[in-house]
């Protein structure tokens, strides 16, 4: 029989995971054609605790083939990555995705098709119908830098025009699938005061840099299921304009 310090243990232990799981539902997925709109917690200056860029290898794993990210640090995975992740055929070394992640505050969620019933029908001004699903709290914006860098250039550009990141709400739409993917990252000029409960949970977010480590640098499941989509259902990849332009058909 177990005494009183072993079930206490293995109750530790299980609290512990269950909090290094909760990680993994506080990302951001978009499909083709969502857009989010977001105040972002990061303000980008020197020292911000709530951006941090990193890499990964990812890859393929288990039998549903979800994509799998393991964290590099100091050029090497933390945990084993296939061979073939790694390497090229011939022997060489593949460099690992390079990705930046910050902290934001995500009001909500523009999709293409209805996949969950709470969404609202809205119409924008040229007559386009979206479903708007609202959040309105905090999620991880992660993002590979891009080619040419040029995912993190559309952020540098925000923050050499205002000066911060965190004045106004951007917005970020996703066109495309697969390789053809492109995200765009706008400025909607639009302020937005959080409710006092969230400001104070500023305060309180993880630094980015623990809570990356916690989910890509442990033995955690963070692979991305093919079906995720939104944030609504916490599972685990935006048409330019302003939400507030769109029409409530309710």
């Amino acid at each position: 029989m177990s005494g009183i310090s072993m079930i206490q243990d293995n109750l530790n232990k299980r609290t512990t995971a269950m909090s290094t799981q909760s990680n993994s539902g506080k990302e951001i997925w978009l499909k083709d054609g969502d857009q989010v709109f977001m105040l972002p917690a990061a303000t980008g200056q020197e020292g911000d605790p709530h951006l941090e860029e990193f890499e990964v290898y990812e890859f393929q794993s288990g039998p549903e083939k979800r994509i799998k990210s393991v964290l590099v640090v100091d050029g090497e995975p933390v945990e084993e990555v296939p061979s073939e992740a790694m390497h090229w055929e011939d022997g060489r070394r593949r460099l690992p995705s390079r990705k930046f992640a910050l902290w934001v505050y995500v009001t909500d969620i523009l999709h293409n098709e209805k996949r969950v019933d709470t969404w609202e029908e809205v119409v924008s001004p040229t007559g386009t119908k979206k479903y708007k699903e609202v959040v309105n709290d905090f999620k991880v914006f992660s993002q590979k830098f891009g080619r040419g860098n040029g995912n993190w250039g559309q952020v540098v550009d925000i923050y050499n025009e205002v000066g911060t990141l965190n004045k106004f709400v951007l917005s970020v739409k996703r066109r495309g699938a697969s390789i053809d993917t492109t995200y765009t990252v706008t400025n909607t000029n639009k302020e937005h005061e959080l409710p006092e409960d969230k400001q104070a949970e500023v305060k309180n977010l993880m630094p980015m840099k623990e809570y990356l480590n916690q989910r890509y640098g442990s033995s955690v499941d963070t692979s991305v299921p093919d079906t995720a989509v939104s944030v609504d259902d916490d599972k685990i990849c935006p048409f330019n304009g302003d939400l507030h332009n769109y029409k409530s058909l309710g």
